[in-house]
C-alpha cells in the first residue's frame, strides 16, 4: 500500500471513529457498572486503585460524565483528561476548560462544579498528571469502544487480547454483529494471502511462531476498513511446560509470630508438602531493616524481635527462625530461598527504624506533589507527615545511588550465605520508592556525571529531570529520558553486584545457587520505579497499548538487569482470569523465553471463589505460582483451593 493511499485510509478511519464517538449520548445501561479507577498510590502495597462510577456519556447533569467531543463546555468542571493509552493528561479544578484537547482518542471525565460535591472530591485527591488509570466495565478492564457500544458492523471475536498457548495452532471464532443489510464484509488477517468473506461466522486458523504473535484483524465494509481487533499471543515451547514450581512466600512479622519453634516449624512444612509448594522464600530481611537470622556479624542488623513496634512485638528466647527453617526446608525436600527488602530501611508510619535513624544520610530525598517542588526526606514530606498521623501507610526508602547503603546491603547478602544452607537469593524491593525519588545531592552528582559521559550537561537541578510546580504538577525537563534510564542503570547496577556475589559462592561451596527476583507485573508504569525487567531483546509495538512508549529505547533496553536473574516472580494480583492472562502474557513477551516467569498471587485480595479462578489462570500460563502468603493461609480451604491445579493440560 502506497503512502498516499494509507493516509487517506488513516485518516478516513479516524473521521469514522470519530464520528462514532460525537453520536454516543445518554445514561449507561442499568446493569452495566462503568467506573474509573485511578492509579493505586503505592500499588506494591494495593495494585488496584479506587474506582468511581461514571454514569453518562455526552451528557451533562449532575452526573460523572465521559466527555468524548470537542464540543465547547460553558460550565466550569473538575476531571481528568486521559488520552487513548489511559494516561492522564491534565486534571482541571474548577475550571472552564478548552475542550480542543479531546480529540484523538482522547476523552474526558469530569462532573459539573456545585453539582456533585462527592466526585469532586474524588477528582481532587485522586488524580496527578501522569497517572495511568483504568476503566472498568462491570468489574473487568474495558477501553473507550467497548464502554459506548457499537454502532457500526464489528467482529465479535472469541479470544481475549492477550494469550500465552503452547499449539502453533491458534483458532479464532468471530462473529459480524451490526452488519447493514446489501454490505459485503470482508475479514483480512496479517500474514494471512487474501480476503475472507464473512456474513455470519467465520473460523480463523492462525499459526504462530515461537514467542510473541501480534495478530490484527481487519474487517472491510464494501472493500473499506471500517474495524480492527489486535490479538497478542505468546507461543511457548511444548518443552516449555516444564515441572513448574510452586513458591510459598512467607513475609517476616505476621508469621514470626507463629513460627515461634521446631513443631511449629515442621507442622506448616507438613501442610506445605501436602499442597505441592516446592520452594520457600523466607523475608530474611524486612522493610524496617531487622533480619530473621541470628548470624549477623557482618552488617550486626538486629533480629526482628527488637522491633519498636508493639503490635510486632516478639518475646525473644534465642530462636533462629533461618536456622530452623532452612534445616527443616532440607529434610523436606523444598528449595530454600531468602528474600531481602533491600531498599527499605524504616516504617515512617509506625516511626520503627533497625538501623536507619544511625544512617540518616541514608534515606530518599522526595520531590511529591504534595509538597510543590520541595525536596525533602519523606519522613518530612507531607506523605511523611500523614504517615506519622497513622492516615497512611509509608516506608522509609533508602537511596540506591548511594555507595554506603549498596555496600550495606551487600554485607547482609553475604553473612547469610557465609552461615545458612539457602538455595538462593531474591531481589524483592530491589527499587525506587516511586517516581519522585531520589532527589539528593548525591543523586545530582551521579546525574551529572551520568550525563557527562553521553555528551550531555546537567544546567538545573531537578528541573533538568523534572520539576514539580506550584500546583503540584510535573513538568518534564530536557534531561527527562536520561534521568528515566539514569535510575534504571543504578538498579541494574545493584543487580549485577548481587549476582557478582552469587557467583563466586557458586564457584565456591553452593555449585546450585540461584539468583531470582520479586516485581510487579505492571511493567507499562514501572519505569516509575527505575526497574527494566524486560529482558534486553524486548521490542516495544504500540499494540501492546504502553501509556509512555517513549521510554522503551535501544538505550533504554541497555538497563535490563534480567541477565543476572535465574527466573522471576511477577505480582499477578487480579480478581480475573482475563486480568491474570494479560499479566502473565505480558510477563512472558517482556522476558522473551530469557527466564521463566512464575505469575504471584496474594491471598487477602481473594475471595474463595476468586481464589480459585487466579490459581489455575496463574499456573496455566505461566511457568509456575507464588502464593503470598502463608500467614492468610487456612490449610483446610487451601488445599481445596489449590487441588485444581493438578488437572490442568498445558
Amino acid at each position: 500500500m502506497d503512502n498516499n493511499r494509507k493516509t487517506k485510509n488513516t485518516v478516513k478511519n479516524s473521521l469514522v471513529y470519530l464520528f462514532f464517538l460525537f453520536c454516543q449520548v445518554g445514561l449507561f445501561a442499568q446493569s452495566d457498572k462503568i467506573t474509573l479507577e485511578a492509579a493505586s498510590s503505592d500499588p506494591t502495597l494495593v495494585v488496584r486503585g479506587n474506582e468511581l462510577s461514571v454514569e453518562s456519556v455526552n451528557q451533562f447533569d449532575d452526573k460523572v460524565f465521559i466527555k468524548t467531543t470537542d464540543s465547547k463546555l460553558d460550565f466550569p468542571i473538575t476531571g481528568v483528561l486521559i488520552d487513548k493509552n489511559n494516561l492522564v493528561i491534565d486534571v482541571f479544578v474548577n475550571q472552564l476548560i478548552d475542550c480542543s484537547k479531546i480529540t484523538d482518542g482522547n476523552y474526558l471525565v469530569a462532573v459539573q462544579v456545585s453539582k456533585n460535591a462527592a466526585a469532586e472530591s474524588f477528582f481532587k485527591s485522586h488524580f496527578k498528571k501522569k497517572d495511568v488509570v483504568k476503566l472498568r466495565k462491570n468489574g473487568n478492564i474495558s477501553n473507550l469502544k467497548e464502554i459506548l457500544g457499537h454502532q457500526s458492523a464489528q467482529l465479535k471475536i472469541d479470544r481475549d487480547k492477550f494469550t500465552t498457548v503452547y499449539e502453533k495452532q491458534f483458532i479464532v471464532n468471530c462473529e459480524l454483529i451490526n452488519k447493514s443489510a446489501g454490505n459485503k464484509y470482508q475479514v483480512v488477517v496479517s500474514n494471512q494471502n487474501g480476503q475472507k468473506a464473512i456474513q455470519n461466522k467465520l473460523t480463523l486458523n492462525c499459526k504462530l511462531q515461537k514467542g510473541v504473535n501480534y495478530i490484527n484483524i481487519v474487517l472491510l465494509e464494501n472493500s473499506q476498513k471500517i474495524s480492527e481487533e489486535n490479538l497478542v499471543v505468546f507461543c511457548k515451547d511444548k518443552d516449555a511446560a516444564e515441572s513448574k514450581i510452586k513458591v510459598l512466600w512467607i513475609e517476616q512479622f505476621p508469621n514470626a509470630k507463629v513460627l515461634t519453634n521446631r513443631v511449629a516449624v515442621d507442622s506448616m512444612l507438613k501442610n506445605a508438602k501436602i499442597a505441592g509448594f516446592t520452594h520457600l522464600v523466607l523475608d530474611v530481611k524486612g522493610p524496617e531493616g531487622y533480619v530473621s537470622y541470628r548470624k549477623n556479624n557482618l552488617s550486626h542488623s538486629p533480629y526482628f524481635t527488637n522491633t519498636s513496634n508493639p503490635n510486632k512485638k516478639i518475646a525473644d528466647d534465642g530462636f533462629d527462625l533461618l536456622g530452623e527453617l532452612t534445616d527443616g526446608a532440607k529434610k523436606s525436600g523444598f528449595k530454600m530461598f531468602v528474600s531481602f527488602n533491600f531498599f527499605t530501611e524504616g516504617n515512617v508510619t509506625t516511626q520503627d527504624y533497625a538501623v536507619l535513624k544511625s544512617h540518616p544520610e541514608w534515606e530518599e530525598m522526595v520531590q511529591r506533589p504534595e509538597d510543590k517542588g520541595q525536596i525533602l526526606k519523606i519522613s518530612e514530606s507531607k506523605v511523611g507527615q500523614e504517615a506519622k498521623q497513622g492516615k497512611r501507610v509509608a516506608l522509609a526508602f533508602v537511596n540506591p545511588a548511594n555507595p554506603e547503603v549498596v555496600d550495606f546491603q551487600l554485607l547482609r547478602v553475604k553473612e547469610v550465605l557465609d552461615n545458612y544452607a539457602v538455595d538462593g537469593i531474591v531481589l524483592d524491593r530491589t527499587r525506587f520508592d516511586n517516581f519522585y525519588a531520589d532527589f539528593s545531592e548525591l543523586s545530582k552528582n551521579k546525574f551529572a556525571e551520568y550525563l557527562k559521559q553521553k555528551g550531555k550537561k546537567l544546567d538545573n537541578f531537578p528541573n533538568d529531570a523534572f520539576s514539580i510546580d506550584s500546583e503540584g504538577k510535573m513538568v518534564e525537563g530536557k534531561h527527562f529520558i536520561d534521568w528515566i534510564t539514569f535510575r534504571s542503570t543504578l538498579i541494574k547496577d545493584f543487580a549485577s553486584k548481587v549476582r557478582k556475589v552469587v557467583n563466586e559462592y557458586k564457584a565456591s561451596a553452593k555449585p546450585n545457587l540461584q539468583l531470582a527476583a520479586y516485581v510487579g507485573s505492571w511493567y507499562e508504569t514501572y519505569y516509575q520505579n527505575g526497574v527494566n525487567w524486560a529482558s534486553s531483546t524486548f521490542k516495544y509495538n504500540p499494540v501492546l497499548g504502553f501509556p509512555e512508549s517513549k521510554f522503551y529505547s535501544a538505550e533504554y533496553s541497555k538497563t535490563s538487569y534480567v541477565d543476572n536473574l535465574d527466573f522471576i516472580m511477577i505480582g499477578t494480583y487480579y480478581k480475573t482470569d482475563k486480568e491474570i492472562a494479560k499479566y502473565v502474557t505480558l510477563g512472558n513477551i517482556l522476558l522473551d523465553g530469557k527466564i521463566p516467569v512464575s505469575a504471584s498471587l496474594s491471598l487477602p485480595d481473594l475471595n474463595d471463589s476468586e481464589r480459585r479462578i487466579a490459581i489455575k489462570s496463574a499456573f496455566k500460563n505461566s511457568s509456575g505460582l507464588m502464593i503470598f502468603d502463608l500467614c492468610y493461609i487456612n490449610w483446610p480451604e487451601f488445599l481445596d483451593q489449590i487441588k485444581g491445579i493438578q488437572t490442568i493440560k498445558n
